[in-house]
């Protein structure tokens, strides 16, 4: 018995390092553009408004298929879903080098953001399944964490690979990697049986989208989103292009210094969970351990205000790095939070509609900070940015109020 537990064991820590690479992964094809902005915007003729748009595009499919993923990935299972995901973006990522133009090239960037929200609904109903309350936000943690190592390892991969073969091999070579992924997971990843940790639970969901967002709890898990997620987005998709533009750095700079953020967003990832699980430990109910770290975190948020007004680059640098660190360290929680207070069979349809209104924050986001950008410049979108976490945790505390008054926050259903 006890041998077979080992293996149980031996063989969550295998799925969670899998889906560890696969976030990573993700924002390495993700993150290509932002760090070939430059070069492509130069070449297609595209000016702030029209990488604006393109951004978009990414992001408005993003925003419309975190949802429908999400529900799809509770009807067919974590096994299934995950591999349309990955097969799907790692085509769109491939296809890119063949862009010819700003639309072709916004055509495409739609095209990797149906695939690319599966990941996450996916990898953190695998956790609910495999880990139990008290590892569950460091297991998450860790798997969210290959997000921001894919951010790290972008700068100087996407540069090397764009200066020595040209930009065009930068999207086709690292789409190629999640084909080679995929044999891995299939061979690997089953739902685990009863009786193992986590809460394993093949159900479809119960209940509709309609009745879902009538639910209070549900609510304050995903209203603060909208606020939230436009900050890391601010950060991974424009910050490569702020530090050639306003900075003035090269693109074989950023290649030597632009991972150092993310770095730091792999480590409030991890840590942010870490601290979470430790309250867990200390006796406090799991939810409320959630909610003291994401509070925390958010008071620190207005700090990345002076990112554009210090003018020592090093400095400047910096406060990126603990804005990234909050950042992570949020979503990881408040992703846990989600698979604290939900059963496992609804776990991916909220996280889905979580994804939904952050990505849609990022939306909008993203063409405000054109204009801003191109009128006012970096400073005010910095600024702009740093009042977006406090917003998020008062509208988290104001929704879950009635919650934290009662001694244990019962799942939702």
């Amino acid at each position: 018995m006890e041998l077979l537990t080992e293996r149980k064991n031996g063989i969550r820590w295998f799925i969670l390092a899998l889906l560890f690479l696969a976030t990573t992964i993700n924002y390495v094809d993700r993150q290509t553009l932002s760090i070939l902005a430059p070069t492509i915007r130069a070449e297609f003729h595209l000016t702030e408004i029209d990488y604006a748009r393109v951004v978009g595009a990414f992001l408005l499919s993003y925003t419309v298929m975190y949802a429908v993923s999400g529900r799809i990935i509770d009807k067919i299972g974590v096994r299934l879903g995950m591999t349309a995901s990955i097969l799907w973006w790692s085509i769109a990522t491939m296809a890119t080098a063949f862009a010819r133009g700003g639309f072709s090239l916004a055509c495409l960037r739609f095209g990797l953001g149906v695939g690319e929200p599966g990941v996450y609904p996916a990898g953190l109903r695998a956790m609910a399944e495999w880990f139990p309350e008290r590892e569950r936000a460091m297991a998450a943690g860790i798997f969210s964490s290959g997000s921001a190592v894919g951010a790290l390892v972008a700068p100087p991969l996407i540069a090397f690979l764009a200066l020595r073969f040209g930009w065009r091999y930068a999207f086709l070579l690292p789409g190629a990697i999640g084909l080679f992924w995929l044999p891995l997971w299939l061979l690997l990843y089953r739902t685990p049986r009863a009786g193992q940790e986590g809460k394993p639970q093949n159900a479809a969901p119960s209940r509709s989208w309609l009745n879902l967002v009538h639910d209070r709890k549900v609510l304050a898990l995903v209203l603060p989103r909208l606020a939230s997620d436009p900050v890391w987005y601010f950060y991974l998709f424009w910050l490569p292009d702020y530090l050639q533009r306003s900075r003035h750095f090269t693109l074989a700079q950023v290649g030597l210094y632009g991972w150092i953020p993310f770095l730091f967003a792999d480590l409030g990832n991890v840590l942010g969970g870490v601290a979470s699980d430790w309250l867990v430990r200390l006796g406090r109910t799991p939810a409320r351990s959630r909610i003291v770290i994401l509070v925390a975190g958010a008071c620190l948020g207005p700090l990345g205000a002076f990112v554009g007004l210090v003018d020592n680059v090093a400095v400047a640098i910096a406060i990126t790095c603990l804005v990234a660190f909050l950042t992570q360290s949020w979503s990881t929680n408040i992703g846990t939070l989600a698979l604290d207070v939900l059963p496992v069979s609804e776990s991916s349809s909220v996280i889905g509609l979580m994804g939904t209104i952050g990505s849609l924050g990022g939306v909008l986001f993203s063409q405000v900070l054109g204009i801003v950008v191109a009128h006012f410049g970096y400073s005010a979108a910095f600024i702009f940015s740093s009042a977006l976490q406090p917003i998020a945790a008062v509208t988290l505390l104001l929704l879950f109020r009635p919650y934290l008054r009662r001694p244990e926050l019962a799942p939702v259903g």
